[in-house]
């Protein structure tokens, strides 16, 4: 059996939530001299519903939609709570996936193409510096991303916390096919 999941991106006033005065939870990060640069906030945050097989599951995501966001991801976080996630979006596809460069936790990613379909699942686990030296830890981070490379093209993605979609029973190995919708989305950067 097949289970479809469809996300609709539910905005209030058609705009993207700001996080500030929100009941988002503030994160926590992790103390370091790698993490010293990095902005240490909230991205702004849009309600997500997955639903699967007459289900919704309200979330909350941080919406990563520029460079700067893109790149900083889920960096130096030492959780995500559960119900919470980050959608990175994009104006055209891709066929790169990401890697777990300086952060702590791991991470469940959806792979969306343009029209929604969900192209893949994949666990990342964190890549951590132990007592490397900037390059080995970069050599180190990056071979263990060619493990994170979609099995197709894809326009947009979801960082979940680790087993959250299992713990929802909407995890299964044949997670390609499943469908999302959008009800909105601001992929301008």
């Amino acid at each position: 059996m097949r289970v479809a999941v469809f996300v609709p991106v539910v905005l209030a006033a058609m705009a993207v939530f700001s996080a500030c005065g929100s009941d988002y939870p503030s994160p926590k990060f992790v103390e370091s001299a790698d993490c010293e640069d990095l902005q240490h906030g909230v991205l702004p945050v849009t309600d997500l519903t997955l639903s699967t097989d007459g289900i919704d599951i309200d979330l909350r995501v941080e919406v990563a939609n520029n460079s700067s966001e893109r790149t900083q991801g889920f960096m130096c976080r030492e959780s995500i709570p559960a119900g919470t996630g980050m959608l990175f979006t994009y104006e055209s596809d891709h066929n790169s996936g990401f890697w777990m460069f300086n952060t702590y936790v791991p991470i469940d990613i959806l792979f969306f193409d343009s029209s929604g379909e969900v192209v893949d699942k994949i666990s990342m686990s964190p890549c951590l510096r132990d007592t490397a030296t900037d390059n080995d830890w970069n050599i180190k981070c990056a071979t263990e991303a060619n493990e994170y490379i979609p099995s197709d093209m894809w326009r947009y993605s979801l960082e979940l916390p680790f087993g959250w979609l299992a713990d929802k029973n909407i995890d299964e190995p044949n997670i390609p096919g499943m469908f999302v919708s959008w009800a909105a989305i601001e992929a301008k950067e």
